[in-house]
């Protein structure tokens, strides 16, 4: 399995060389939940073999759905940084497990926040472990 997750980010680093995330916007819906995004420090993207932008909520709802999507169909995969609202690709990002609450509801869901600077995702995590894309995706329930 660890070999699977490793050919998918060496493809993923490989043909993000030329491709740029497409700006995603307050409101756009998320491929996977259809969800509204409401934040933007905490959005994703994915970009397929078409070149077309796909926008996700959080990056956990986005590992969700790239745990099920053949790699092959995937071009591009980023994340947010939470701090600075910039977008970077996801295997360059340090993740740090984190409970959101959810709209119109008193519970919480388990999700991500996405750093560019490990020293800022160490900040953050308090007593909580970093990880790295493919652990995410690794950890992550299916669609």
């Amino acid at each position: 399995m660890k070999a699977l997750y490793a050919f998918v980010v060496a493809a993923v680093v490989t043909a993000c060389a030329s491709i740029q995330p497409a700006a995603v916007q307050v409101g756009d819906r998320c491929l996977r939940c259809r969800r509204a995004i409401g934040d933007l420090r905490l959005a994703g993207e994915t970009i397929d073999r078409l070149r077309a932008p796909h926008p996700f909520r959080t990056a956990g709802c986005m590992a969700k759905y790239v745990k099920v999507t053949p790699a092959q169909e995937l071009t591009a995969v980023f994340v947010t940084d939470y701090r600075t609202g910039r977008m970077l690709e996801a295997d360059q990002a340090w993740f740090v497990p984190t409970d959101l609450p959810v709209a119109d509801s008193k519970r919480t869901e388990a999700d991500y926040l996405a750093f560019r600077s490990r020293a800022d995702a160490d900040a953050a995590r308090g007593n909580k472990p970093m990880l790295r894309w493919t652990q995410v995706v690794a950890e992550v329930a299916g669609n």
